[in-house]
């Protein structure tokens, strides 16, 4: 599996778009979707923003094209899903889609043969961007939502951090999170950058652009990414991450302890983000 895209459902996306371009330095697509796309490697979109009702919604791709058994298998352990539309696969810009509701009710399309672009990517500033490296989910229950990510679709839970799980996807320590809250929705998108060297220079342009920093910089413990997380529109959270562990097989769960130093051993403690505020009491 790999992590393949975001959609966003907001208020106002044309200001979103213009934070997306001007801010974390994605590359914007034109498209005649009615949304804004962005790139951030060789495939077409990472990110969609859009006034859809669909608040948040987290792109897979699944590495077959034989997508009615998962739909089944997902379907008999009770979750929500449904066979993707051609329009839906459209304005996805992928082949087949099944759409997916966890059991805390957070959106995830499963899809096969992502659009990739024939074109180099080319970033709206140096901001280092190479692609789209991770996501946190709110989760109203782990245990719950876990049975779809390791039971049915084959992730695996690499580490804990008191009780947020870190799962892998493919050969990085994680792709996605999950942390406990009192709602569905989305914690924060990660990109990764080419080098530390960039954390700090968006870290930087961020504070001169007056754009709040609500964690880092840092680096989890659990994974050894260096990032730093920044504040973006409607109350959405971005991140910038370097340096992400690769683990194999051999790699044994850990449990770390729902301290702030779990989240980053540098000291910074993310306290201005609720979920991770209530993951350390």
């Amino acid at each position: 599996m790999k992590l393949c895209y975001v959609r966003l459902g907001l208020r106002e996306p044309a200001a979103a778009a213009a934070f997306a371009s001007d801010i974390l330095g994605l590359q914007p697509v034109p498209n005649e979707l009615g949304c804004h796309l962005f790139r951030s490697d060789q495939r077409a979109h990472t990110l969609c923003l859009s006034d859809d009702s669909e608040p948040v919604v987290i792109g897979i791709e699944l590495l077959t094209d034989e997508l009615e058994p998962i739909g089944d298998a997902i379907r008999a352990a009770g979750f929500e899903v449904k066979v993707a539309s051609d329009d839906d696969c459209h304005r996805r810009a992928v082949r087949q889609a099944l759409l997916v509701r966890d059991a805390s009710g957070n959106a995830i399309d499963l899809v096969s043969r992502p659009l990739v672009s024939g074109r180099r990517y080319f970033p709206s500033r140096d901001a280092g961007v190479t692609g789209l490296q991770d996501v946190g989910l709110r989760s109203r229950n782990v245990a719950d939502d876990l049975k779809l990510w390791t039971a049915i679709l084959g992730g695996r839970v690499s580490d804990w951090a008191g009780d947020a799980a870190y799962i892998k996807l493919d050969e990085k320590h994680h792709r996605i999170v999950l942390y406990p809250s009192d709602r569905a929705g989305l914690v924060y998108v990660g990109y990764a950058v080419e080098s530390f060297d960039a954390i700090m220079q968006n870290h930087y342009f961020a504070q001169e652009r007056q754009i709040k920093i609500l964690h880092g910089p840092g680096r989890e413990p659990a994974s050894g990414q260096m990032f730093v997380r920044i504040a973006g529109p409607e109350g959405h959270v971005f991140s910038y991450g370097y340096g992400m562990n690769d683990i194999t097989a051999r790699h044994r769960c850990r449990q770390f302890s729902p301290v702030p130093s779990s989240l980053c051993e540098w000291g910074s403690d993310g306290s201005e983000i609720p979920e991770f505020r209530r993951l350390v009491g």
